[in-house]
């Protein structure tokens, strides 16, 4: 096998890599015991008279007995201005990061749309698109190259972020910076995405082409990091949906014989592996809830 015929293959396999195991891990989270909600208010989807000054529909009379005023969109507003503005960490990180952060998400955005325009430049060939792609790419890599090394440093310098990053996380952003770092001295050696499209195009119509290495290297990077995403804690592209819609933002209340109640139910019912002086090793967590009833009862 030629290095061009496995680099087509490699470009499939992450593609299904990243798809198969991501989708797997969806299903995982999806599946698993309720988390306990943090009941923190504004929430989103509540009436927007509500959502202004942080309300509960709970607060209205008779509340159990009316339809609910929800809407998942202000969910979906909400949790696009934290993916692609970043709202929460330029609001409340005191570190300063929000900058070199929203650079390098920004660089991997424009790195996927780079990437389309790639795919879509071989099936439509228009010279107005291929300027598009030269602009976008250049975006990405800059942006990537700097908000991914910048925030290595940053944490490196930084005693009280140098505390809680592990190696892990440098090797995450090193990684990161990888691929931007190797794409834009492909296109510094050759001042043209050329190649770049043409080893698209050989993935997309199974055609072994010759493009430089500097090329192939870049490509091969981003694949791998394809490959090795869906295993780690970055899996926030996705478990941010649950983490705000089922944790942070779930305020439903509680029907007696729905979907939520038997899983409470049968949680209750999962036994206690550790002790504590307010915990007994083997019990039930709703016998440690009624023995910590008992013993209140009896001060």
């Amino acid at each position: 096998m030629t290095l061009e015929s496995f680099m087509i293959f490699f470009g499939w396999f992450a593609a299904a890599a990243f798809i198969g195991v991501s989708t797997f891990k969806i299903v995982k989270v999806a599946t698993m015991p309720l988390n306990l909600r943090w009941e923190v208010y504004p929430v989103p989807h509540e009436a927007k008279e509500k959502r202004g000054y942080g309300g509960s529909y709970m607060e209205d009379v008779d509340w159990s007995k009316k339809p609910r005023a929800v809407s998942i969109v202000p969910e979906f507003v909400e949790m696009g201005a934290e993916i692609f503005a970043l709202k929460k960490v330029k609001t409340y990180n005191v570190y300063g990061i929000w900058v070199f952060s929203m650079a390098m998400h920004w660089g991997i955005y424009l790195y996927l749309g780079w990437l389309l325009l790639l795919v879509i430049g071989n099936l439509i060939p228009l010279s107005a698109l291929d300027i598009l792609t030269t602009v976008v790419g250049l975006a990405s890599f800059i942006l990537g190259t700097f908000g991914s090394l910048a925030l290595v440093v940053k944490r490196m310098t930084n005693a009280d972020l140098h505390l809680y990053t592990a190696p892990i996380d440098y090797f995450n952003l090193l990684f990161i910076a990888s691929f931007f770092v190797t794409s834009l001295v492909s296109w510094l050696t050759h001042f043209s995405f050329a190649a770049h499209k043409a080893y698209i195009g050989s993935v997309l119509f199974l055609k072994p082409t010759a493009v430089p290495l500097t090329v192939l290297l870049g490509f091969a990077l981003f694949e791998l990091f394809m490959v090795y995403m869906p295993f780690t804690k970055l899996i926030h592209y996705f478990a941010k949906y649950f983490t705000f819609h089922h944790s942070l933002w779930d305020d439903a209340f509680k029907v007696k014989g729905s979907v939520a109640d038997k899983k409470i139910i049968a949680q209750l019912a999962y036994p206690v592996a550790w002790s504590a002086p307010h915990i007994v090793a083997g019990k039930t967590w709703l016998e440690q809830a009624q023995n910590a009833a008992t013993e209140s009862g009896k001060k």
